[in-house]
C-alpha cells in the first residue's frame, strides 16, 4: 500500500481518534507526556505508516520504567524529525531517568536551541548539571525559572534540584529557602522532609561552630558539646559538660531536664531514678511550666508505685500542655488501673483527637471500650489502629528510600525518581 492510500483510508477522523488515543494514554502516565502528544508534528511530519507505534511504544516503556526500549523509540521518531522540541526533551528526560546525564545534557540543550524552547526542557536540563556535579551551572539555570509560574511536577523538580546544588555548594540558608515551599506543599513526602532535616542539621553546625570560634568558653559550648557526647551513648561525659554549662549559667533552661533524661535512659535503676528526679524537680525550679518535666516526675512515681503523686504531675503535664501524648497514655493506665475508667477514657479520646494518626492511642482505646463493653466503639478504633500502622510502615518505607537515594545518588530505584515537568 502507498502513501496516498494510506492517508486516504486513515482519513480526518481516523487520524483525530488517533491523536486522542495518544492523549489520554500520556495522561494516564505518572512521568507526563501530554505535550508530546499536543505536538502534531511528530506524526504529521513523519512520513512513515509506524510513527503512532514508535510513541506508543515510547509512552508505555517510559510507563514501564523501561528506558532503554523508550530511549530507543524516541530516537527513531528524532529520525524523521530531529529538530522536534518535545521529542528532544522526552528523550533527555528519558535519559535522565535512566542515569545517562551526559547525554540528557547534549539532548536537553539541543531541545532548547529547537523551537519552541520548553520550560520543561530548562527544568530537566538543571537537575541533570546538577547531578553531574556542575552546582553553579546548575543554580544559575534553575532559579529563574521558579519566578516563573511551573506547574507542580516541574517545580518539585526545579527546587529538589536547586536545594541539592546549594547544599553541594555549602550554601545551606539558601539550600533552606529553595526547598520551604515544597515542605508547606508537600508534607508528607519523604524525600522533602529528608532534604529539610539534612539542611536544618548543616545549619545548626554552622551555628554551633561559629559559637565555639567566637567564645570558646561559653556555656553554651559545654552546652552544645553535652548535646553532642549524649547522642554518642557517652553519658557521663555529657552531663559533665551540662553541669560546666550551669556553673557558668545555674538558671540554664533544659539543662537539668537533659541530665535527668539521660539518667533515666542510661541508669535503669533506683539510683538512677533518684538522680532524675532531682534534675527534673531541678526544672522546674528554673521554670515551673515544664511540662515534660512534670510529665517526668510522674512516670518515675508510676515505677516507685506512688500513684496518688504521680496522678497530681501528669494532670500538671496534661494541664500545661495538651499535646503532650505520652502523658495521657500514661496518665489513663493509671486511671485504668485505679478503677477510674471513665476518666481514663477521657484522656485516650482526647489524645486520638489531638493526634489521629498515633496507633497506640487507638489500640489502648479499642481495648478500653472493649472492656466497658462498647462493641462497635472498639472496633471502630481498632480499624483506625490498623490503617494508621499500614500508613506508618507505607512512610517509613518511603524514609527508607530516601535515606538511600541520598547515600546512593546512581542506585535509585527509578519509581522514585523525579516526575518529568509537564
Amino acid at each position: 500500500m502507498d502513501r496516498g492510500m494510506v492517508r486516504s483510508s486513515l482519513g480526518r477522523e481516523g487520524l483525530m481518534g488517533i491523536r486522542w488515543r495518544f492523549l489520554m494514554l500520556a495522561l494516564c502516565s505518572s512521568i507526563s507526556l501530554a505535550h508530546a502528544l499536543q505536538d502534531s508534528t511528530l506524526l504529521n511530519r513523519s512520513p512513515e505508516a509506524d510513527a503512532k507505534e514508535h510513541l506508543s511504544r515510547a509512552v508505555s516503556a517510559t510507563q514501564a520504567h523501561d528506558f532503554a526500549t523508550a530511549e530507543k523509540e524516541w530516537r527513531a521518531i528524532l529520525a524523521t524529525d530531529p529538530n522536534s522540541a518535545q521529542a528532544l526533551n522526552n528523550l533527555g528526560m528519558v535519559l535522565y531517568l535512566n542515569h545517562k546525564y551526559a547525554d540528557a545534557e547534549s539532548t536537553l540543550r539541543k531541545a532548547l536551541a529547537s523551537p519552541p524552547p520548553l520550560a520543561s526542557s530548562k527544568v530537566l536540563l538543571g537537575a541533570t548539571l546538577q547531578r553531574e556535579g556542575k552546582n553553579h551551572e546548575a543554580i544559575t539555570l534553575l532559579q529563574p525559572e521558579l519566578k516563573s509560574p511551573l506547574n507542580g511536577a516541574a517545580e518539585r523538580t526545579a527546587r529538589m534540584a536547586l536545594h541539592e546544588a546549594f547544599f553541594a555548594s555549602g550554601d545551606y540558608a539558601n539550600a533552606l529557602e529553595a526547598l520551604q515551599p515544597l515542605a508547606k506543599k508537600y508534607p508528607r513526602d519523604a524525600d522533602v522532609l529528608y532534604s529539610l532535616g539534612r539542611t536544618y542539621l548543616q545549619l545548626a553546625t554552622q551555628s554551633f561552630e561559629h559559637i565555639a570560634a567566637v567564645d570558646p568558653q561559653s556555656y553554651r559550648v559545654h552546652q552544645v558539646l553535652a548535646e553532642a557526647l549524649g547522642q554518642e551513648g557517652r553519658y557521663h561525659e555529657a552531663i559533665a559538660e551540662y553541669r560546666l554549662a550551669l556553673s557558668q549559667r545555674p538558671d540554664l533552661p533544659g539543662a537539668h531536664y537533659q541530665i535527668g533524661l539521660l539518667y533515666r535512659t542510661y541508669e535503669n535503676s533506683p539510683q538512677g531514678d533518684e538522680e532524675a528526679l532531682r534534675e527534673f524537680e531541678s526544672e522546674l525550679k528554673i521554670n515551673p511550666f515544664d511540662a515534660w518535666s512534670e510529665y517526668r516526675i510522674g512516670r518515675i512515681f508510676v515505677k516507685q508505685g506512688r500513684t496518688d503523686d504521680a496522678v497530681v504531675h501528669l494532670f500538671r503535664a496534661v494541664e500545661l500542655d495538651e499535646t503532650i501524648i505520652p502523658a495521657r497514655l500514661v496518665l489513663a493506665r493509671v486511671l485504668e488501673q485505679r478503677g477510674d475508667t471513665d476518666k481514663a477514657r477521657e484522656q485516650l479520646e482526647a489524645a486520638a483527637q489531638i493526634e489521629p494518626g498515633n496507633a497506640t492511642v487507638h489500640y489502648r482505646l479499642a481495648n478500653l471500650l472493649k472492656t466497658l463493653g462498647d462493641r462497635s466503639g472498639a472496633e471502630r478504633e481498632m480499624k483506625k489502629f490498623e490503617l494508621v500502622r499500614a500508613e506508618h510502615e507505607v512512610r517509613q518505607q518511603e524514609l527508607e528510600k530516601a535515606i538511600r537515594r541520598s547515600v546512593e545518588p546512581e542506585s535509585d530505584d527509578p519509581e522514585a525518581s523525579p516526575p518529568a515537568p509537564e
